[in-house]
This record gives C-alpha cells, structure tokens and sequence, in this order.
C-alpha cells in the first residue's frame, strides 16, 4: 500500500515538472493562423527645410530593420491599414539590420499589442512646427482581408497624439529604446 502512494506521488510530481518545462514560443506558434511579417515600425518623417525619412521596422523574427529614404514607401490608408503586399514591400526597403530583438521581449510586447488596440488615442495636437513627425505602430494582420491594421502606439513632432493604455506606453519605452539603438548603429557605419 505504501509503496502505490510513493508511485502516484512520484508520478504526480514528475507530471507537474513536465508541464512546467518553458515553452519556446515564436510568433507562429503564439499565433499559427497568421502569416504575419512585421510586428512593429517607427516612422520619422519632416518635409521642412529639406526631406528627411527613416525609421525601423521589426519582423516576426526579432529582426530591427533600419530604413532611409525608401524609393516607394506605402503609407497606412485614411483608416489605417496596409496591404499584405504594400508591407512587404516597405519590408523590403530595408538598409540594413542593426540588431535582433531576443525571441522572450518580442512576445511580451507583441502580447500586449491586442490591448494597446483597445486603448483611448488622444486629440491631435499641434505641439511644434518644423518638426516632422516620428509615429510609433503596433500592427494586427488579418488572415482574411490580408491587411495590417495600425495600433497606433504614439506619435509626436508637429502633431502629437498618444495612445492612452498602459499597454502601449510599455510598448511606446520598449521600441523608442530599440529605435535609439538602431539609429545609433546607423549614425556609426555612415561615418
């Protein structure tokens, strides 16, 4: 009789450390019924005193691609949203990349793009002139239309909005600090 309790408790416990064991997740199979590419992108644009645009964009894989003046850049549409093809075509714009996000803090700020999507996005301001503008973007694919939507994360220059959520404002220190860092490496090779 002792020695069925030693088996189911050793049973037990080696049941509960196998499920325990750390999953190592990717996008694909956080999310398997989507294709999607690009995760996040920040965007400065300025057409005052001369034209400047260039920004990051961040693909599934971790990847932080740096662009500058891309030749034929698609923008969001009035609504905010992106073709598939639009997308990876922007995607394919890329100079270089800089660096690569680890797998574990790509998850945890792609995680909390689904409530930054539901978060309160502030009035336009007018908070500047001749500042351009840097637009921080979360994106949502959708398998049936084969469209990004843009979650708008922040933006700010000569218009500022912010979305309100706590969610995005995690998301908003996590990817101005990668986009700091890239274009760090970018102002170093240019030199």
């Amino acid at each position: 009789m002792r020695l069925t309790y030693i088996i189911i408790i050793w049973t037990l416990v080696i049941s509960g450390l196998v499920s325990c064991q750390k999953k190592d997740n990717s996008i694909s199979e956080v999310f398997p019924n989507t294709n999607q590419l690009v995760l996040f992108q920040v965007e400065y644009s300025n057409y005052a005193w001369g034209y400047s645009h260039n920004g990051i964009i961040i693909d599934s894989s971790g990847n932080v691609g740096y662009f500058k003046y891309p030749k034929n850049w698609h923008d969001m549409d009035s609504l905010g949203y992106i073709s598939e093809s639009e997308m990876n075509d922007n995607l394919s714009q890329i100079d270089t990349i800089y660096l690569t996000v680890d797998k574990n803090t790509l998850l945890r700020n792609f995680n909390l793009v689904q409530y930054a999507a539901e978060g309160e996005i502030s009035i336009p301001e007018s908070t500047g002139a001749d500042m351009g503008e840097t637009v921080y973007s979360a994106f949502i694919y959708d398998p049936v239309s084969r469209k990004y939507k843009q979650v708008l994360i922040n933006q700010f220059g000569d218009w500022s909005r912010n979305n309100k959520s706590r969610e995005a404002n995690q998301i908003l220190h996590w990817l101005g600090s990668t986009y700091l860092i890239a274009q760090k490496k970018a102002a170093g090779q240019s030199q």
